[in-house]
């Protein structure tokens, strides 16, 4: 199973490689980044959550959250770590 760390990492490296691909540059992401300000257009924001459903398996804004209530990197990371601890819990 994923931890916490892993899945906060995996959200920060799609990010920048959202960022360095449109090219803008990276960041030191820890969290507290609003997503409103990170440089990701709508269009990349919608495809980092396609590559992170990918990833994961799992997507967040399916039936728990709304992505308009996530404003933070590190939100987003929280929402993808409580999503699959709760699949997790529902496997077991």
């Amino acid at each position: 199973m994923l931890t916490t760390t892993d899945i906060t990492a995996t959200v920060h490296e799609r990010i920048n490689a959202l960022l360095k691909e449109d090219g803008k540059p990276v960041r030191l992401l820890t969290g507290d980044e609003p997503l409103a300000r990170i440089g990701l257009s709508s269009l990349l924001l919608a495809r980092l959550i396609i590559e992170l459903e990918a990833e994961f398996g799992a997507d967040p804004f399916e039936e728990d959250y709304v992505i308009s209530d996530v404003r933070t990197v590190g939100a987003l990371a929280d929402a993808y770590v409580e999503t699959l601890a709760n699949l997790a819990a529902a496997a077991a």
